[in-house]
């Protein structure tokens, strides 16, 4: 029979067991306590497979089914962001009727590598969301944004430009204001479109034009042009001047960041329809430096001419080993971080590509570059010379 007691035994039955250094000390009752507990689990293991227990979890699941909507394609609209003019694809949320968040379009090479597949339905594209800018990210505020015109708005009668007084009209009447013309403001007539579209026979318009054109290069007068037009001549915005062109080209239209599709419609309707020369777009405003200086270092001379270049080029970053931005940001801005960070990262992480950026501000760009030229402003040229 043991000479042991009940506490020197359990004394001497302590165990020291050593994990990840630390020393731990299990004894009879630490161990008899454990022995309880997980008989416990065991018994609420085979009351899990009982059907009260299953009813309970079925109850469960139904309160939680469906709470995240965007799993559903009905709450996924695809569209194109106009936040800038990379006009990126994009994936955007609705949660009863309201736009929520906007992803990037994983069906995209701009933003996802790879993409997905178009033989991938809709209902399991749900589960993938591609890349997107902060500024795609911000078209939930622009498009709810409180202060955006959502209404045809015009100059309180009465009061003088630049008071910013405004006034909503309909818009049927904005329509026969701007085709009829009259007093809109109380300052007397104004004229319409009637008025302004003066020149509407399309040979008349053409013999005009030609003839203006002989003006501008000195090759007739302007009294030779006043002679062979007669009263024609008062369909000109300024008579004395016929290279100006008729009245319709006081139509100008200005269309910002328009897009391919309403672009072409848009100018054919300026152009031909309106007989207007004063078409404008994005393109016109901004970026021409660039078109500009590709065309002319890319064109050719052939058949004893200069002919048309590249307009618009874009480095093979997959492929480089060194790359020179010189005057843009491509972290930050031209034609969008969603589709040029993600390449060049990759290139500088899998094919050891280098990149030197030339800006006198130290950008983003500038800082994960492998060379940054802090070149001075206006030191341009001097720097190509070097």
């Amino acid at each position: 029979m043991s000479n042991y007691t009940g506490d020197s035994m359990e004394k001497n039955m302590d165990k020291k067991i050593e994990i990840d250094g630390k020393k731990y000390t299990m004894n009879r009752r630490g161990f008899m306590k454990s022995t309880a507990f997980f008989g416990g689990v065991l018994a609420a293991s085979q009351l899990m497979k009982s059907n009260l227990f299953s009813a309970g979890i079925a109850k469960a699941q139904d309160s939680f089914a469906n709470v995240y909507p965007f799993d559903n394609p009905e709450n996924i609209i695809y569209s194109c962001c106009l936040q800038c003019h990379t006009a990126c694809t994009i994936k955007t949320k609705i949660n009863n009727g309201v736009m929520v968040k906007v992803e990037g379009n994983p069906y995209s090479p701009m933003n996802m590598h790879p993409h997905l597949s178009y033989d991938m339905p809709v209902e399991d594209a749900v589960y993938y969301d591609g890349r997107l800018c902060p500024k795609g990210n911000a078209g939930v505020q622009t498009l709810y944004d409180p202060y955006r015109i959502r209404k045809v708005l015009k100059r309180k009668p009465g009061t003088k430009r630049g008071e910013n007084q405004w006034v909503t009209i309909e818009f049927d009447k904005a329509i026969s204001e701007i085709v009829n013309g009259g007093d809109l403001f109380g300052e007397g007539p104004v004229e319409g479109l009637k008025e302004i579209l003066a020149v509407r026979d399309p040979a008349l318009m053409k013999a005009l034009k030609a003839d203006a054109a002989k003006v501008a290069k000195g090759e007739m007068t302007a009294a030779d042009f006043r002679a062979v037009h007669g009263k024609n001549t008062e369909l000109l915005v300024n008579p004395e001047f016929p290279d100006l062109g008729p009245k319709n080209n006081q139509f100008v239209f200005l269309g910002g960041r328009i897009e391919h599709g309403r672009k072409e419609f848009a100018k054919r309707w300026v152009n031909d329809s309106l007989g207007s020369a004063n078409w404008f777009e994005h393109t016109t405003v901004c970026e021409q430096s660039h078109h500009i200086a590709f065309n002319e270092s890319t064109k050719q001379y052939k058949h004893g001419k200069w002919g048309h270049g590249k307009h618009h080029l874009k480095p093979d970053i997959p492929n480089a080993r060194f790359v020179i931005f010189f005057g843009t940001s491509p972290f930050e801005a031209n034609f969008g971080p969603t589709n040029w960070i993600s390449y060049i990262t990759n290139a500088q992480a899998r094919n050891g590509m280098k990149m030197a950026v030339v800006d006198p501000r130290c950008s983003h760009s500038a800082a994960k570059a492998n060379y940054w030229v802090p070149i001075k402003c206006g030191g341009d040229a001097p720097w190509h010379l070097v």
